[in-house]
């Protein structure tokens, strides 16, 4: 199977296919893959997908697909690949266009997106809209989130509701990937200063005994007030592991939060602490070299 397109959806694809034995080609325009996540967490995902026999084609794209008995793909370099099918994965258009929305009054942009406001209404203040039809984040997480604002909006209902402030994001590839808050390159764009700190499963006894010795955590602390600006995380149970950084990142928690709580042992959960740990003693280099003597 050939997958055009190494975003989300084209990943997990390829790794559910490639789990069922299939031989699996992707092939991606840009030199990353799954472009908004962290690039240390998407080198490390491409190696493991590599490892599992997933052949990628970086930098590249699809130019002309003839169809038989064998599809015959040929790409943007001149390389021509021979598949038994091809998976097309590269990019989502609201499926809009015959439900009649112009006949209400209810406007989309070039991708068949419906446009809404804060309470997900649409120009028509009766209609509303949530989920994948509204555009990024198209996550089913989000939309629970997009429908609970606009159903409280909707019945006038008096309850205090916001919209999350932070959104985790969740890849169900193998292995998982998630993160939350900021990555280095955002930070690194817009000049703020920050420290990381790194733990890997391999160092964790639950990820011993799991057998996941490549994962690891990422976590990035503001250099100055060591407040959690983002985490980041690839290996068994990501998605799960995640929620601990998202929720002391929406409570303005620090490097402090997780040294001075204890976790249940053995758990992937407590990689934490020694990512921590890790970031600590960057904190340390850091004041020892602003104080001495230039």
């Amino acid at each position: 199977m050939l997958v055009i397109g190494g975003g989300v959806i084209g990943c997990e694809y390829a790794c559910m296919f490639a789990a069922l034995g299939v031989r699996i080609c992707v092939v991606e325009k840009s030199e990353k893959i799954v472009g908004g996540m962290d690039s240390e967490i998407s080198s490390s995902l491409k190696s493991r997908m590599e490892s599992a026999g997933i052949k990628f084609f970086m930098g590249d794209s699809v130019i002309k697909i003839e169809c038989g008995k064998i599809v015959d793909v040929e790409l943007e370099s001149g390389v021509t690949i021979e598949t038994h099918s091809v998976l097309v994965s590269s990019g989502r258009s609201g499926q809009t266009g015959s439900i009649g929305l112009e006949n209400v009054g209810v406007t989309t942009n070039s991708r068949g997106h419906i446009l809404v406001n804060e309470h997900f209404q649409t120009k028509q203040p009766n209609i509303y809209a949530a989920g994948d039809v509204i555009g990024n984040p198209s996550l089913a997480s989000t939309a629970m989130a997009q429908g609970r604002i606009a159903v409280y909006h909707a019945f006038e209902l008096k309850q205090a509701v916001h919209f999350p402030s932070l959104l985790p994001s969740g890849l169900y590839t193998i292995p998982e990937c998630s993160s939350a808050g900021q990555t280095e390159e955002h930070l690194d764009e817009a000049q703020i200063p920050y420290v990381s700190g790194k733990a890997s499963y391999a160092n964790n006894a639950r990820g011993q005994i799991i057998g996941d010795t490549e994962g690891f955590l990422k976590l990035l602390f503001h250099r100055d007030t060591k407040k959690l600006l983002g985490v980041h995380v690839i290996g068994e149970g990501a998605t799960e592991i995640v929620h601990i950084g998202l929720t002391v990142m929406v409570m303005g928690g620090g490097v402090d939060v997780f040294i001075d709580t204890c976790y249940n042992y053995p758990t992937i959960s407590e990689i934490y602490k020694y990512a921590c740990y890790d970031a600590l003693s960057k904190f340390d280099k850091i004041k020892k070299s602003s104080k001495e003597p230039s």
